[in-house]
């Protein structure tokens, strides 16, 4: 008899995978995946027709069960994870605010995101677990509505990218207590839809009671239409499971859900994350505001939460320099890797999609510099961000027993050791393995009654580089005081012209 197989989803800040794993060996049977394609604007917007995402999806899923061939019969559940933030709102009929799904990515509101930083960070951060970005949905809201004060007139229903998937799929309108705590939008002590959180936008019809119902992950949400199972090629009635947000996905993905186990993501964001206990310290974080936490992420079980430092860097800085000198990923690496250790003095500083005053550059650069050097100092940048926000996730007392790395640059080894070499750590990853959709697979498995465990991606460990340990612990502590130093020049690049 053949063992069931689970669909996972992964709609991230720049593609869409879609994965179907053996039940029992936890094998990948089937995938299919495409860039999404985001519509970037001058105003900082980053956004997709909702009819165009939905025909992604739908695209998608069918090669996937073509791929399946006869054993699409025997698909068992399905499941989703997303990008968090970004926007997401429905009006009575289904259809998104102005026929647009809105990135993370998406820097429209990043004025108001920092003016509102400056009044109400802290009193935020000690309700909701984290502070005002420009990719929330509340700060979105309020560009839009600023431009056009009759928005969200029509609105009904507010969820995340995930959700999105969810509803092509089933019809349904639910989120999980991952994405809208990511969000700033739960009391992190209730656990509720949180006034303030919704007021700071200034919008009349901005409201808690559009955040849709939450339920657990790992829950049952509902099931395949039929016209959905038509188009794709998949039977009707497969049960639709509740995902997360994809950070947690994905270290559901490789078992990284006990207390200690710390994760650097490396993807679009400079995401970092850990495990703690939920036994009355959160309290003590929201009261104290910690600088190392960025944000307070609720789970499904009181027992455990997740604490969060991300920065606006990530591998999108990679892409972008990769596109600009008309490489490939594989090709930008090996590029990289072939400059020395250092980039022959060269610095980049990692923020290429903002965040406050921040943005991007090359720090040092002379005419001897190669591409090579510049591939390789963008890598070390991207990597000396993640080390010292992790370092900073340590000293605000979250425990670190293991690392993991994951994410698309988790695929290059390479990648993995330079942050092992950083933090002087044993780094476990999946590599290439699409960790994101496993997770999403292990929360449809779960919602069947079915075991998840054998699911669970292989990993592999990774040592530092002992004859490079010396090198680049003097790199970091360079890297983070070039930062400081930093503050006041970006304060001034972002000071308006007369």
């Amino acid at each position: 008899m053949a063992s069931h197989i689970y669909i996972g989803l992964d709609l991230g800040s720049t593609s869409l995978k879609i994965a179907a794993f053996d039940g029992e060996a936890g094998t990948v049977l089937a995938q299919a995946g495409a860039a999404i394609p985001w519509q970037r604007g001058s105003t900082g917007t980053c956004q997709v027709p909702g009819s165009e995402l939905r025909l992604l999806i739908i695209g998608l899923l069918k090669q996937v069960a073509q791929r399946l061939g006869a054993r699409a019969a025997d698909v068992a559940a399905m499941a989703s994870v997303g990008h968090g933030g970004g926007l997401y709102v429905l009006d009575a009929q289904g259809a998104l605010q102005d026929d647009f799904a809105v990135s993370s990515t998406d820097q429209r509101a990043t004025p108001i995101a920092n003016a509102l930083a400056r009044l109400k960070a802290r009193q935020l951060f000690s309700t909701v677990g984290t502070g005002p970005w420009s990719g929330q949905p509340s700060m979105i809201a309020a560009d839009i509505a600023r431009l056009n004060p009759g928005a969200f007139q029509e609105a009904s229903s507010l969820f995340f990218a995930k959700d999105y998937v969810a509803m092509v799929l089933c019809g349904e309108r639910a989120t999980d207590y991952s994405d809208a705590s990511t969000a700033g939008l739960l009391d992190s002590t209730t656990r509720l839809p949180s006034e303030l959180a919704f007021s700071v936008a200034n919008v009349p019809t901005w409201r808690p009671t559009l955040l849709t119902r939450l339920q657990d992950s790992g829950s049952p949400l509902g099931q395949l239409r039929t016209e959905v199972a038509a188009q794709t090629g998949l039977p009707a009635s497969i049960p639709i499971a509740m995902g997360a947000i994809d950070l947690y996905g994905a270290m559901a993905g490789v078992g990284a859900t006990q207390v200690g186990d710390v994760a650097a993501v490396l993807g679009t964001w400079c995401v970092n994350a850990a495990i703690a206990a939920d036994d009355g310290g959160i309290t003590n974080v929201l009261n104290a505001g910690s600088a190392g936490i960025s944000n307070v992420v609720l789970l499904n079980s009181k027992k455990s939460v997740m604490y969060m430092n991300n920065s606006a860097g990530g591998m999108a800085n990679t892409t972008w320099l990769a596109n600009t000198l008309q490489h490939s990923t594989v090709d930008f690496l090996n590029v990289a890797f072939s400059s020395e250790p250092g980039a022959h003095g060269l610095r980049y500083v990692p923020f290429i999609n903002g965040g406050g005053d921040t943005s991007a550059g090359f720090l040092g650069l002379r005419a001897f510099h190669t591409p090579a050097d510049m591939a390789r100092a963008a890598v070390e940048g991207v990597l000396a961000l993640h080390a010292r926000n992790l370092n900073a996730l340590a000293r605000s007392g979250v425990p670190r027993s293991r690392l993991f790395v994951l994410g698309g640059g988790a695929g290059d080894e390479r990648l993995s050791a330079l942050l092992a070499t950083m933090l002087d750590s044993t780094v476990y990853t999946p590599g290439a393995d699409e960790s994101g959709a496993r997770g999403a697979a292990m929360f449809a498995a779960s919602a069947v009654g079915c075991a998840s465990a054998p699911l669970q991606a292989p990993l592999k460990q990774v040592e530092p580089m002992a004859a490079l340990g010396s090198f680049y612990g003097e790199y970091l502590g360079n890297f983070e005081g070039l930062l400081a130093d930093m503050a006041p020049v970006f304060a001034r690049l972002n000071s308006p012209l007369p």
